[in-house]
C-alpha cells in the first residue's frame, strides 16, 4: 500500500490543500540516525532439508519457517559472524520453535520431520483441512488500485499461483490518471477469464471495494492490496476459516513484509508491523474475547484490508465498508477495522488464519512510514469517534474504559502485553502516533462532511460502473 495514500487522496477531497500541508509537516520529521543492519527475509520447509545460510553482507536474516506449506513462525538468525550451517540452524529452530515444530507433527500424526519428506504418504492433516467442499463456491477477490500497473502485475501473477479451484479476481482501477493499468490488464492477462476489470471514475479505496464486491460473483468475496502478493494457499485457508459455523462470517490472515532492507522498514517492524501472530483465533462477544484493553475496539487485532474475506450476502447487507473512511477521505484510514467492529459487535465471529499469507510491501523510507503511522493512528481515534457518536451505550461504555488507556497511550515509550507490537520504537514514531490520535476526531468529522457533499453531488448509484475483461 506504498503511497496509497498519496495517490488517492490527490484526486478529489475538499479539504485537499489541508491534507497536503498536514502531510508535508508529518514528512518533514527528520528521520533518525539508525544503524546500518541489512535483514534478510527467508522461508523454509522442513520437510526439505534445512539450507545453509551465507552471510553475504547480511547481518541478520528474518526466516518464516513452514511444515506441509503452513506457517509456524519466524527465526532470528545472526549472519554478522558468519554463516549458519545446516546443523546450526537446526539447533536455532529447537530452541526457537521447537514446541511449535513439535505440536505440527503431533497433530499429523507425525513423529519425527524426516517423516515429514516421505512424499509416499497420504495427505497430511493440515492440508486436509485446507481441501475446499465439493463443489468448491466461487471466492471473489477484489484488488482495488490506481496508476501502480507494474506492482499490480506482480499481485495477480501471485494470485493466479494459487491452488483454489473456483476464483475471479476483479481489479478495481480507482479514478485512474491515465489507461497503463486498463493496457497491462488486457494485454497481460487476456487470455485468463478469472481476471476482470472494472473501471470506476470516483475515487476511494472503500468505494473501489464495494464496487467489486457488487459485481462480484462469488459465494465468499476476498480482499487484497495491488502491492501484496499472495501465499499459493491463500484462498484455501481463508475459505477454510469460514468452516467454524454460520457465524463466521469474516476471515483474516497472516500478513507479512517482503522486504526489511530499509531502517524504515525494520522500525514498522519494531512498531508493531501487520503480523498477527501464528495461531489460529476465533474472536467474538462471549468466549471468544481479544486481549486488549479497550477490545473490541480496538479492531486492528483483527486483521486488515489486505488479507481478509467475507460472506459475500453478509458483506452487502452491511452496506461493505464505510466510503467515509479509508484512503482518499479525510480520516485516512480504519474503514476495515470498522467493519470488523460491526461483524464482532452484531454478535457474529472473525476467524483468524495465518495459514492465509499475504506478502506485503512496507514503506522503504521515513517520510513514507511517518505518515503511515500518523494517519493509522488518526483511523483508529476516528474510528473511536463514530462509535461513540453512534451509540449512546458504546459512547459510556469507551467514557469509562478510554482513560485507563491514556497512560499507555500518551506516556509509555514501547508496547507489551496485551497492546500490539513488539518492544521500543523510535520517538519519532511515538510522537506521531500522539498526535494522530489527537488529529482523529478532527479527521471523522472532516470526513463525515466530505461524505455528505459528495453524496449530494453524485446521482449515480454506488454499483453503477463499467466492467469487462
Amino acid at each position: 500500500m506504498c503511497r496509497r495514500l498519496e495517490e488517492w487522496s490527490g484526486v478529489v477531497s475538499p479539504g485537499r490543500w489541508l491534507d497536503s500541508r498536514l502531510r508535508r509537516l508529518v514528512e518533514g520529521v527528520p528521520a533518525p540516525s539508525t544503524g546500518g543492519q541489512r535483514i534478510r527475509m527467508a522461508e523454509i520447509e522442513l520437510s526439505e532439508p534445512l539450507p545453509r545460510f551465507e552471510a553475504d553482507g547480511w547481518t541478520q536474516a528474518h526466516v518464516i519457517v513452514r511444515l506441509h506449506g503452513q506457517p509456524l513462525g519466524a527465526l532470528e538468525l545472526r549472519l554478522d559472524q558468519g554463516s549458519v550451517s545446516p546443523t546450526r540452524l537446526g539447533q536455532v529452530l529447537d530452541d526457537q520453535l521447537g514446541d511449535m515444530v513439535r505440536k505440527h507433527l503431533k497433530a499429523d500424526g507425525i513423529d519425527h520431520v524426516r517423516q515429514a519428506c516421505d512424499r509416499e504418504r497420504s495427505k497430511h492433516h493440515c492440508l486436509e483441512h485446507l481441501d475446499p467442499p465439493s463443489p468448491p463456491p466461487l471466492v471473489s477477490v477484489v484488488v482495488p488500485t490506481r496508476d501502480r500497473a507494474d506492482q499490480l502485475e506482480v499481485c495477480l501473477e501471485s494470485m493466479l499461483r494459487v491452488t483454489y479451484p473456483s476464483l475471479e479476481v476483479i481489479v478495481v482501477d480507482n479514478a485512474p490518471s491515465d489507461g497503463s493499468t486498463q493496457k497491462m490488464v488486457r494485454t497481460r492477462f487476456a487470455s485468463d477469464p478469472r481476471i476482470r476489470y472494472v473501471h470506476e471514475a470516483r475515487a476511494g479505496a472503500s468505494l473501489a471495494r464495494n464496487i467489486g464486491a457488487h459485481v462480484a460473483r462469488g459465494q465468499f468475496v476476498a480482499f487484497t492490496d495491488d502491492d501484496a502478493e499472495v501465499d499459493r494457499l491463500w484462498v484455501s485457508a481463508l475459505v477454510a476459516g469460514f468452516s467454524g459455523g454460520p457465524r463466521v462470517v469474516c476471515v483474516t490472515g497472516l500478513t507479512l513484509p517482503n522486504a526489511l532492507e530499509t531502517p524504515a522498514q525494520q522500525a514498522f517492524e519494531v512498531y508493531g508491523g501487520m503480523g498477527l501472530g501464528f495461531e489460529p483465533r476465533l474472536y467474538d462477544l462471549d468466549a471468544h474475547k481479544g486481549d486488549t484493553l479497550l477490545y473490541p475496539y480496538t479492531a486492528g487485532i483483527f486483521g486488515a484490508s489486505n488479507n481478509v474475506a467475507f460472506r459475500r450476502d453478509d458483506f452487502l447487507a452491511r452496506g461493505g465498508f464505510d466510503v467515509s473512511l479509508g484512503p482518499a477521505t479525510p480520516a485516512f484510514g480504519a474503514e476495515d477495522l470498522d467493519l470488523f467492529l460491526a461483524v464482532i459487535l452484531d454478535g457474529r465471529q472473525i476467524a483468524y488464519q495465518p495459514s492465509a499469507v499475504v506478502r506485503h510491501a512496507h514503506r522503504g523510507e521515513f517520510a513514507e512510514l511517518y505518515w503511515q503511522v500518523f494517519t493509522y493512528s488518526a483511523g483508529l481515534t476516528a474510528l473511536l469517534t463514530k462509535c461513540a457518536l453512534s451509540d449512546r451505550h458504546i459512547a459510556g461504555d469507551m467514557a469509562r474504559r478510554v482513560p485507563k488507556l491514556l497512560p499507555a497511550a500518551f506516556l509509555k515509550s514501547h508496547r507489551s502485553g496485551s497492546e500490539v507490537g513488539v518492544g521500543e520504537y523510535l520517538p519519532q514514531l511515538r510522537w506521531l502516533e500522539r498526535a494522530g490520535y489527537l488529529y482523529g476526531p478532527i479527521a471523522y468529522l472532516r470526513s463525515r462532511i466530505a461524505a455528505r457533499a459528495d453524496n449530494r453531488s453524485s446521482r449515480r448509484p454506488l454499483w453503477v460502473t463499467r466492467t469487462s475483461r
